[in-house]
């Protein structure tokens, strides 16, 4: 039997339409922007075919190819599960609103226990720390005794975004309202150093396609990789959206379209690499 998503999926529009239209004003106001910059991410817009599924007249699209045909300097992409306030603080960074600036030759680069960097993230990007291995190599910033900054490196080990064992950039944020002119070049420099050190030659990493332009990695000496359509989500008949993985083990496509969920891509992620021993250069930062 085949699933005919048609209505679904024009209620699901419908709905995403209007959650969006809100979401976005709030984090203009909030991020203190035109409304114009920011540009919707509609999950209903980004369903991924199924054999056991049927939209009548669906365009279907790859979100990766999207994002890098949509994306630019001026604007961000916004999906439905974005935080608003975090959200909104990167952006007004990226946009300069607000900010202190600091020079990074005022800064002390120092080890940082994982702890300390864990809880830096939280408070200072869009995402915490992922779990990590006893492997990790972090950095931080210090102003006078006030921690400023944090870059964060660990090995994949073969994980989900890691095909082999080189160490990857897992977090770069600075303080909220606080911009640091090198600050991203510094924590580079002692982060390499650090890797060289245990024999690292090359290292990656991922950036949000949605919200950074990727300035920094260039900066940095990475090399430009292509826009993935990041993890799978899935759209609940209740318009709730789910990560695929937690479906499991309901997340076949036969079992999808049986439970009249439908899966899709609402963000994506650009790859980076780089030879470690590449000449650095100084930088204004961005979150990573």
């Amino acid at each position: 039997m085949i699933f005919n998503a048609t209505e679904r999926v024009k209620e699901a529009w419908n709905y995403y339409d209007k959650l969006l239209d809100e979401k976005l004003d709030r984090i203009a106001k909030l991020a203190g922007i035109e409304r114009e910059k920011l540009i919707k991410i509609n999950p209903a817009e980004f369903i991924e075919k199924n054999q056991y599924m049927t939209i009548e007249g669906y365009n279907y699209i790859k979100i990766g190819d999207w994002i890098a045909d949509t994306k630019t300097p001026e604007t961000y992409l916004i999906s439905p599960l974005d935080d608003d306030e975090r959200t909104a603080n990167q952006i007004s960074y990226k946009e300069k609103i607000g900010t202190q600036r600091i020079r990074g030759g005022k800064c002390q680069c120092v080890p940082l226990p994982n702890i300390v960097a864990q809880e830096f993230f939280r408070k200072n990007h869009r995402q915490s720390l992922p779990r990590m291995t006893n492997r990790w190599v972090t950095f931080g910033l210090l102003y006078g005794n006030e921690l400023v900054g944090a870059m964060c490196y660990d090995r994949t080990e073969g994980a989900v975004r890691g095909a082999k064992e080189d160490y990857e950039l897992l977090r770069l944020a600075f303080k909220h309202g606080v911009s640091i002119a090198g600050g991203a070049s510094k924590l580079q420099k002692h982060c390499e150093e650090a890797l060289a050190a245990i024999g690292e030659t090359r290292v990656f990493s991922y950036s949000n396609a949605t919200i950074n332009e990727g300035r920094v990695y260039e900066a940095l000496g990475f090399q430009k990789g292509k826009v993935d359509g990041g993890q799978p989500f899935v759209i609940m008949p209740d318009h709730r959206i789910l990560r695929l993985i937690e479906l499991h083990p309901y997340s076949t496509d036969r079992a999808l379209a049986e439970r009249k969920c439908i899966k899709t891509h609402i963000g994506g992620n650009r790859l980076w690499y780089k030879d470690i021993a590449a000449p650095k250069v100084d930088t204004e930062q961005e979150e990573a």
